[in-house]
């Protein structure tokens, strides 16, 4: 376990300020956080995709129990206070955005989950209810039908309740954290 951790503290520096783990950026202005392609305020833009990726991966490797802090590395002589309070604003919005469309994500998972535990069951049941009129070889494949397509149902739901909704849950703990997280801004030296 130690090995562990003194390899994972070679990849991401302590801030022994407030004992946070740092995802470290180098910027060559503060457009670089924002997708080049989106015309929008700093307020409404999407990220850059390989910056957000980079965020996302890092916060995900750095274990729960840590808290995190994102620094952007500027060239000397070229920060800007009011420049970096809306790129921190646009950091939150894209993040909150992100946010807003997992919750909606795993609201529709979860609607359909209970969809299909009632469509499973009431198959089954149906199916049960059909058993003792099993008088031809036509009735007994359609009760067999149904007994398989309940089964399937349900293992829909499990798969979508234990699989799906894992990794969701992950990836929403994970944007949590990004937008709790402090950003923090400095020049190269």
């Amino acid at each position: 376990m130690a090995l562990k951790e003194e390899l994972f503290n070679e990849i991401y520096a302590i801030d022994e300020a407030n004992n946070a783990y740092m995802i470290e950026a180098a910027l060559d202005s503060y457009t670089d956080i924002f997708s080049e392609w989106d015309p929008a305020p700093f307020k409404r833009r999407e990220l850059d995709p390989d910056l957000q990726l980079y965020l996302e991966n890092s916060a995900d490797e750095i274990p729960q129990k840590y808290s995190i802090e994102v620094c952007f590395t500027l060239p000397p002589g070229s920060r800007d206070e009011v420049m970096e309070q809306e790129v921190r604003a646009g950091l939150r919005n894209s993040v909150d955005f992100k946010l807003y469309l997992l919750k909606r994500e795993i609201r529709l998972i979860n609607t359909r989950t209970a969809r299909y535990v009632i469509a499973g069951l009431g198959t089954l049941l149906v199916a049960r209810l059909a058993e003792p009129l099993d008088i031809n070889v036509l009735t007994s494949v359609l009760t067999e039908g149904l007994f398989i397509g309940g089964w399937v149902f349900l293992w829909e739901a499990v798969s979508l309740f234990f699989f799906s909704n894992r990794d969701l849950y992950n990836r929403y703990r994970t944007h949590k954290r990004l937008r709790d997280a402090e950003v923090i801004f400095s020049e190269s030296v």
